[in-house]
């Protein structure tokens, strides 16, 4: 309440005092793009990236949850799609004998490696029913065996291939199975990447609003990012002379910490006047009714900073960057 009313309060005299060539100089502050960014889906925070302050760019890791049992998924998945292709490419290149001996071997390991993977499951059962071993442990030893038997029957099915030959239904049906491997690769691959987030843009971090090992909830914010090539500053025009600014109209923007100045843009005009001071009522204080206006500035090489006290004139008398396109 108090900033607004000084900002209201240094407009008017602005409005008054600072008029060239018919047009007043308005001043604002200029202030940042917040975004506040999360997760799209639950989990507890493993890492968090940056710290307040820290100047990012658009694409950088800024945290990422825990995916311990994610991953595995991924990676079974990955292994799956990998031996339908496999087995698809086969079934169209047609086969040779030293290939069915080399698949042979192939799956006599892969049988032993099962028979290991599933002994070691029944040991992590058992000795997660007395609390020795922790559930990640047993969801590890699961996925294992999963994965020692994906890869068993792959390899049977690669080797009946091989000695009997493909026909056309079974093309189709190794085709139709290498695609939904594919499918299934994708949407785990898309699941782990809702686990990291990203900048959307360039800018700085604002603040970090959760704690590494915290369980966040869906969308809750984790990082508040600033957005420095792309200020704003709120100015207000004393509802005399805000019939002529238009959304899209240009404006110049100056600081007194910068020589050069800025180029900006209308890109909102409120739908709602503002009293200085707002119980006054009276026709002499009718003249202080304002209309806020935001002006968007472009700072390509981020010169500008929030709280920055700023000077902008609106060309009224140009046409609107919506009606030039």
């Amino acid at each position: 309440m108090v900033k607004n009313a000084w900002l209201l309060g240094v407009a008017l005299l602005a409005a008054c005092s600072g008029r060239k060539n018919g047009a007043a100089e308005l001043q604002g502050v200029i202030e940042l793009h917040e975004r506040q960014l999360g997760f799209d889906v639950q989990g507890r925070l493993a890492q968090l990236h940056v710290q307040r302050g820290q100047r990012v760019e658009a694409g950088q890791l800024l945290a990422a949850l825990d995916d311990a049992l994610q991953r595995p998924v991924r990676d079974a998945r990955a292994q799956d799609a990998e031996a339908a292709q496999a087995q698809l490419d086969l079934l169209r290149s047609g086969t040779r004998e030293e290939d069915v001996l080399a698949t042979e071997a192939q799956l006599r390991g892969a049988r032993a490696s099962e028979s290991t993977a599933n002994e070691q499951l029944q040991r992590a059962r058992r000795l997660r029913q007395t609390g020795v071993v922790a559930q990640a442990q047993l969801d590890d030893a699961e996925a294992q065996a999963a994965r020692a038997r994906s890869e068993r029957e792959s390899l049977e099915q690669r080797l009946l291939a091989q000695k009997n030959g493909a026909r056309a239904s079974e093309l189709r049906q190794a085709k139709a199975r290498a695609d939904s491997a594919r499918a299934a690769l994708a949407a785990e691959e898309a699941r782990l990447g809702r686990s990291v987030l990203r900048a959307p843009v360039s800018g700085v971090v604002l603040d970090t609003t959760a704690e590494t090992g915290e369980v966040l909830a869906a969308g809750a914010p984790a990082v508040i990012l600033g957005e420095t090539r792309r200020p704003y500053l709120d100015v207000f025009v004393a509802q005399q002379d805000v019939a002529g600014v238009r959304v899209g109209a240009p404006a110049s923007v100056r600081t007194d910490a910068t020589r050069e100045g800025f180029r900006g843009m209308v890109s909102d005009v409120a739908r709602a006047t503002e009293f200085t001071p707002r119980y006054l009522f009276s026709p002499r204080e009718r003249a202080n009714l304002v209309v806020r206006v935001r002006i968007d500035v472009e700072d390509p090489a981020e010169q500008l900073h929030a709280g920055l006290p700023a000077f902008a004139r609106i060309d009224r008398t140009a046409q609107p960057a919506e009606a030039r396109r």
